[in-house]
């Protein structure tokens, strides 16, 4: 069984962080340990595979035997409710990439044909050679190019990490979470015991 593992000092920082904590706690954290579980799965070449559950772990002072599977309860539905949060961000995001590219088009398109049509007239054959390749081949035809790359990138690649994104979060809410109290103090980052580093 693979697990994704995150050590948390209380479990309230599975959502924020108190950075004055450092001064005093080896437990404190910089980041909410929702967003190092996301992280470790966004740096997976696929967040899915390899992983079974995520296994949290608390000092034995914060869950008692008996308070476990409540603090489980709490900590899976608190994951579930940020997973949700996030998810609209994305969307959000994605919402917002796909209007700037769909507008980049208006000026876009434009400044394609009159590149291409510039780039066309230049390439006739009683112009001299010289400016064939400057003018036809070179600034004209990069001209009629650049009205379309930004949207075109915009519209199909610039959207590829929020995609991922989405994915990484989908798998994060969907998988089973364990709550286990540790025997000892220190800081530790979250793992992914998968084995599959990328």
């Amino acid at each position: 069984m693979s697990d994704l593992v995150v050590h948390l000092g209380r479990p309230e920082d599975l959502v924020t962080v108190e950075p004055a904590d450092l001064l005093d706690d080896d437990l404190g954290r910089t980041i909410p340990g929702a967003e190092e579980m996301f992280e470790v799965l966004l740096a997976r070449r696929r967040p899915r595979r390899g992983l079974d559950r995520i296994v949290m772990t608390l000092p034995p002072g914060v869950v008692a035997d008996g308070d476990v599977e409540a603090v489980r309860t709490r900590l899976a539905d608190g994951l579930r409710r940020w997973c949700l949060r996030r998810l609209e961000s994305v969307a959000r995001d994605a919402g917002l990439q796909r209007r700037l590219a769909v507008a980049a088009l208006r000026p876009g398109i434009p400044l394609f044909l009159i590149g291409l049509a510039f780039s066309t007239d230049f390439l006739a054959p009683d112009v001299p050679e010289f400016f064939q390749n400057l003018l036809g081949n070179g600034v004209f035809l990069v001209i009629a190019w650049i009205g379309l790359w930004y949207p075109l990138d915009s519209l199909f690649f610039a959207r590829l990490p929020l995609k991922r994104q989405r994915r990484a979060l989908v798998v994060l809410m969907a998988l089973p979470v364990e709550v286990h109290a540790r025997p000892w103090a220190e800081r530790v980052v979250a793992r992914d015991a998968s084995g599959d580093g990328g």
